[in-house]
């Protein structure tokens, strides 16, 4: 069975080495005892929704042959947290922002979006599970 792991080091500082190789460090900020050296733990979700939905749909639309006219793809995301203790997510919206040359391919976007929210992307099918309000939408610039 695969194993992950992580060291503590001092106050709220932690560090792994991730089962792919690449180094990992999580802090807090000084409020709590942290010296903000490295990322949130909860905000690393947002980031891995992020991560794993677009290299789905930048594979999707490779595949599709549309990706010589995307000029620039990113996303963001919107999201709300619960006021009481766990300070999970309530609320999260996530924003595919697209700038093509020429006319957009619309409907192959559209495929690939919609293949990676409802198919592929095991971290988007996680947090629907557990966020109450989960929803996504496209914009072309």
């Amino acid at each position: 069975m695969p194993n992950a792991s992580m060291n503590w080091y001092s106050g709220m500082l932690f560090y792994s080495k991730t089962t792919s190789g690449h180094d990992l460090i999580l802090d807090a900020n000084d409020t709590v005892g942290g010296k903000d050296a490295g990322a949130r733990p909860k905000e690393l979700i947002l980031y891995s929704l992020m991560g794993c939905t677009g290299m789905d749909v930048v594979s999707l639309l490779r595949k599709m042959r549309v990706i010589d006219s995307l000029e620039s793809f990113r996303m963001e995301v919107d999201f709300e947290v619960a006021q009481e203790h766990p300070k999970v997510y309530t609320k999260i919206h996530l924003k595919y922002i697209f700038k093509f040359n020429g006319e957009p391919p619309k409907d192959k976007v559209e495929k690939a979006v919609n293949l990676s929210q409802e198919r592929y992307c095991a971290v988007s099918a996680m947090l629907k599970q557990v966020v109450p309000e989960f929803s996504h939408e496209i914009i072309y610039e």
